[in-house]
């Protein structure tokens, strides 16, 4: 890590600051060591408040693994990739099974339910933007976030509009997650061909080992996204992943 994540005694987030600093400031008494789910960050004795700067979060969703960058104009300060969730559908369906061979059973069980609520989000796509969204939420305990950049994509479409809108559940998670993230801070997006535009621009290169763990699979995108808003660099910073 090459910037250590700074909180103010009351909990507000601050810009991050220079390893070094942080090693000086909890020497003298002023900081104290915290860990928030194994990143660690330091909170100031001395300091209820401090100026910001704009900081931008890129997130490239994926169907396998997907990516998230947190930088400003001038540092890139956290590069993730994240194993996108995929074992919730097989799970449903285990769960069904069971339920119908408990009802089978000569033995005492609850009625089925048909007053359950229908429509909705399933469960399967809810839980994939469920974790992006525990992931933005994590990070905005310790970074003082204000952008979100999104890869903005896109379903099967059939041209029919209760299809498009509606039927198809990636469109009806990702708006979910839009509105979610709207109330966080300011939310863009781009298309998979503008964030090509914009590496190309840059002279990067995407890898296609898409299950590598390797900053080019998926970070280069999520890094290009939040550049694309915040500015400052041709070429990333800092490299390294969590």
């Amino acid at each position: 890590m090459k910037y250590v994540p700074v909180v103010s005694s009351t909990g507000k987030t601050l810009m991050p600051c220079h390893p070094a600093r942080a090693r000086q400031l909890v020497r003298e008494g002023r900081a104290k060591r915290r860990f928030n789910k194994g990143l660690f960050y330091i909170q100031l004795m001395d300091r209820a408040d401090g100026d910001t700067q704009p900081i931008a979060m890129g997130i490239d969703p994926g169907s396998k693994k997907e990516g998230l960058t947190v930088k400003s104009e001038i540092h890139t300060f956290i590069n993730i990739q994240a194993d996108a969730i995929t074992w919730v559908s097989q799970r449903i369906k285990t769960r069904r099974i069971m339920r119908h061979n408990r009802r089978r059973r000569n033995c005492p069980h609850r009625a089925n339910r048909k007053n359950r609520a229908r429509g909705g989000i399933a469960p399967s796509t809810k839980a994939r933007w469920q974790w992006k969204l525990r992931l933005v939420n994590w990070l905005k305990t310790v970074y003082p976030i204000t952008d979100f950049v999104v890869e903005d994509i896109k379903a099967r479409t059939k041209g029919q509009q209760r299809w498009d809108s509606n039927f198809s559940p990636l469109e009806v998670g990702k708006h979910w997650f839009y509105d979610r993230l709207g109330k966080l801070g300011h939310v863009e997006t781009l298309q998979g061909w503008e964030t090509k535009q914009q590496r190309d621009i840059l002279g990067l290169k995407k890898s296609s080992r898409k299950m590598a763990d390797t900053f080019e699979a998926h970070c280069v995108d999520s890094w290009v996204l939040a550049n694309w808003w915040i500015g400052g660099h041709q070429k990333p910073d800092n490299t390294k992943m969590l």
